[in-house]
């Protein structure tokens, strides 16, 4: 009877929460397809290639594009070859799963402007300054942090079958992203109903709402290991902000959790080297406590 009355309860808070997503989740895909099927390569390379303002171009264009990996890699092993500088290529590649037309929405549906327009700046922030320390440590010549010439041998290796960008329909990519996306996002959502029915409501408050800057380095190195895929983070911070978590450690968790997204940490590695990705590793870490305690201050 009580795993019944569970089970009815998980299913119950699944269905409302899916209700209320689908909407935005649809009008969100279809804007990431549109950009998928009608943004030119040639742009990307004009604009990204070189120039002082190489950093901020790159971190919007990451920021539109739909943001698989699998989409972005590629792209960014074509501007390395094009000479594009280290800081450049790692704001493009670091902020794609940061943002998306489809998690902007997702984000906007969910938690509201505030979590929206906070993700959307801290995101693009946090990329344009990586990206401008990296490209200050290449100039340096600072081992590591040098890109070597550019070689017929490095040519998107480190891709899984099937990632090459092509030229597709706004229908295919439209069901391409439902494809990928849905299921992970599904999966969130199912975790987030088992989050809010089973934890305890006054456990996350009294463990870890309430304890200061420790609620957000906790919020970050749980958030690091639960993120699987992009949009699975927003249902799983609804879940917490309804368990009592605070607004501002809830952030923190929401952009470390998918600030340093694993698969593409491992692909970056192949293009970028090991030594810029563990930077950017421990440097989004600190950037997510920061971001986190800043938005609980204004937000």
């Amino acid at each position: 009877m009580f795993l019944f009355e569970v089970g009815y309860k998980i299913i119950k808070e699944f269905i409302s929460l899916t209700l209320l997503v689908v909407p935005y989740f649809i009008l969100g895909s279809a804007f990431g397809a549109l950009l998928k099927a009608y943004l030119k390569p040639d742009f990307a390379f004009k604009y990204l290639n070189r120039g002082t303002f190489s950093v901020i171009n790159a971190s919007i264009l990451g920021a539109v594009l739909p943001g698989c990996a699998c989409a972005t890699i590629p792209m960014a092993e074509g501007l390395k070859e094009k000479g594009a500088k280290l800081g450049t290529i790692a704001s493009f590649i670091m902020v794609s799963p940061l943002l998306s037309p489809q998690t902007v929405v997702l984000t906007y549906a969910m938690l509201g402007w505030k979590f929206t327009f906070a993700r959307i700046v801290f995101s693009l922030t946090g990329a344009i300054i990586l990206g401008i320390i990296f490209n200050y440590f290449e100039k340096l010549k600072i081992k590591g942090f040098v890109l070597p010439d550019k070689s017929s041998d490095n040519k998107c290796k480190s891709c899984p079958p099937g990632c090459e960008v092509e030229k597709v329909s706004f229908l295919k990519s439209f069901l391409d992203i439902i494809k990928d996306l849905g299921k992970y996002f599904i999966l969130g959502m199912f975790i987030a109903s088992l989050l809010t029915v089973l934890i305890p409501e006054e456990a996350i408050p009294k463990y870890i709402g309430s304890s200061g800057v420790f609620a957000y380095l906790v919020a970050v190195l749980v958030g690091i290991p639960v993120y699987i895929c992009e949009g699975e983070e927003i249902p799983l911070t609804l879940a917490l902000l309804k368990l009592g978590l605070g607004k501002g450690p809830a952030f923190s968790f929401l952009l470390g959790s998918v600030g340093t997204c694993i698969p593409t940490m491992i692909m970056a590695q192949k293009i970028i080297g090991r030594k810029p990705v563990l930077v950017y590793i421990i440097y989004w870490f600190l950037f997510a406590v920061g971001s986190g305690l800043i938005f609980s201050l204004f937000f």
